[in-house]
């Protein structure tokens, strides 16, 4: 099977493939700190407790970062523990996705992950929604290019740096509150906080509409905070919390064969 891992600013996910289906996953917070035998040790034990074992299950392995550390690392557990050389994700490999921006290399991968996936599952164009560490904003034209977007603060850096420069303001829950005027602190700052992000979303998406010459332009929302937003606002239309990890699938079979994955001497 196809081990397919993640590796975000907040968090990493794995995920299990056989053929197109997900058999396990499992998410553990993103720690710079560990060694390649502290993966080992994780690893082995989230697999456990699916009632697998890693080393013979795993036939191959595709791995998307932004921390290159940690990156690293899961190279070295790959070949150590494995005995697999996994593909990393990057715009030297084949995507089945034109991207059209100025600096491609520069282009997180998790960015083009989704768009790749979401242009397969809903057409193009569309715009990905990707409510994370950040707030990312992703497009892919009618011609079926990504041609960038926009990077926001995420809803939790936002709301931690109105907290930490406030003495007298709390942490908070996110959760809309029954009106946009607050009548206590926690509901003044959950409008400020969920009314907010919910009016930057839509001012965003409907700025990026009117740049593009299609008049039905689907949106697709993903990650953590998304299932907190989508409720509350008209202009998503499809959620999808796997978006990257079938992205992840999607580039290893356009690559597999051109990749040595046996088995390292």
């Amino acid at each position: 099977m196809l081990l397919a891992i993640d590796v975000g600013n907040t968090n990493i996910v794995l995920a299990l493939f056989a053929g197109k289906k997900v058999k396990h996953q499992w998410r553990i917070s993103t720690d710079s700190r560990h060694s390649s035998d502290e993966y080992q040790a994780i690893f082995k034990s989230l697999a456990q407790s699916s009632g697998i074992t890693l080393e013979s299950e795993i036939s191959a392995v595709i791995i998307a970062s932004v921390a290159p550390q940690i990156t690293h690392y899961l190279v070295v557990w790959c070949r150590r523990w494995l005995k697999i050389e996994p593909m990393l994700v990057s715009v030297r490999l084949e995507l089945g996705l034109p991207i059209h921006v100025r600096e491609p290399e520069r282009v997180g991968v998790d960015r083009l992950l989704n768009a790749i996936a979401a242009c397969k599952e809903y057409g193009a164009p569309c715009i990905i929604l990707d409510m994370g560490t950040a707030t990312k904003f992703d497009v892919v034209d009618g011609s079926g290019a990504f041609v960038g977007g926009a990077i926001a603060p995420g809803l939790h850096n936002a709301t931690d740096a109105l907290v930490q420069s406030t003495s007298l303001l709390p942490q908070i829950d996110f959760l809309a509150p029954p009106s946009a005027i607050g009548d206590d602190t926690i509901s003044a700052m959950q409008s400020g906080i969920v009314f907010g992000y919910i009016s930057l979303i839509e001012g965003l998406l409907t700025r990026i509409r009117q740049t593009l010459p299609e008049k039905q332009i689907p949106v697709v929302a993903t990650g953590g905070l998304a299932s907190v937003i989508r409720p509350l606002t008209a202009m998503v239309d499809y959620f999808n919390p796997s978006l990257t990890l079938e992205g992840l699938r999607l580039v290893y079979e356009l690559n597999k064969t051109d990749i040595n994955n046996e088995v390292l001497k």
